[in-house]
């Protein structure tokens, strides 16, 4: 569980400034509250460890708070999810105000993530290069000898090694089908945005149309008025004169 409570020490900070530091961002730093007020910075920041969880054209610079709430809201749910990590909103909405120490809490709790998946990648993949032949170089000769006769009477290498072999595998693939299953998942919510975009675009479309169709009765009353009054005022009344004839 992640802290939001807590004391960075003057040398923590440094460490964590030298870390942003030697990532290139769109924008120069110049004041860390603002530069990551409005979560775009984040997204890059986050982009740049692992490129294919995040679309950068989802998060827009922002000065109003409504706009930085909603990029940090989508990183919220899309990404820091992914490293089991929950911003409560209190805290985004301070770092979106601006709020002096919050987000360098975040970016250090972001960090200690980011530096834990690094590791464990690291991890499997040397896992990973343990091959059938790295594990006959650390087996008793018995169990070599083993081995080679196997190969020689066309059987596989011996059950204990294929074990520690399929083992291995198994934790690769597993990593594997979560990350392929968040990538999914990610896909699955930016394309229900897009949905609900598309059905707030076709309901203004709707009020649009009934809005021409308003103004144009509004319009054919109005010309029907204005024939109606030029009309009568044409009709002349007859007149009767006196005759004045001579006898």
């Amino acid at each position: 569980m992640m802290s939001w409570d807590i004391e960075l020490g003057d040398q923590i900070l440094q460490d964590l400034y030298a870390w942003i530091d030697q990532i290139q961002l769109s924008r120069p730093k110049k004041r860390i509250e603002k530069d990551f007020a409005d979560g775009v910075m984040v997204a890059e920041l986050i982009k740049y460890y692992f490129p294919s969880w995040v679309d950068l054209h989802n998060y827009a610079a922002a000065n109003s708070t409504q706009q930085k709430l909603i990029n940090w809201g989508l990183l919220n749910r899309k990404i820091f999810c992914r490293f089991g990590l929950n911003v409560p909103e209190h805290i985004m909405r301070g770092i979106c105000l601006g709020r002096a120490g919050l987000i360098e809490i975040f970016l250090y709790n972001l960090r200690t993530k980011i530096d834990d998946i690094l590791h464990h990648k690291e991890k499997t993949s040397e896992a990973n290069t343990l091959t059938s032949r790295q594990v006959q170089q650390y087996s008793s000769p018995t169990e070599q000898s083993s081995m080679s006769k196997s190969r020689i009477n066309g059987g596989n290498v011996s059950k204990k090694s294929q074990s520690m072999y399929n083992l291995n595998t198994d934790m690769v693939s597993r990593i594997e089908y979560d990350e392929k299953e968040q990538e999914s998942i990610a896909k699955d919510e930016e394309i229900q945005i897009l949905q609900a975009k598309i059905r707030r675009l076709e309901h203004l479309l709707h009020l649009k149309d009934v809005r021409v169709d308003e103004l144009s009765m509004q319009l054919d009353q109005t010309r029907n008025l204005t024939g109606a009054g030029v009309g009568s005022s044409d009709r002349r009344q007859p007149t009767h004169m006196p005759f004045n004839g001579r006898r």
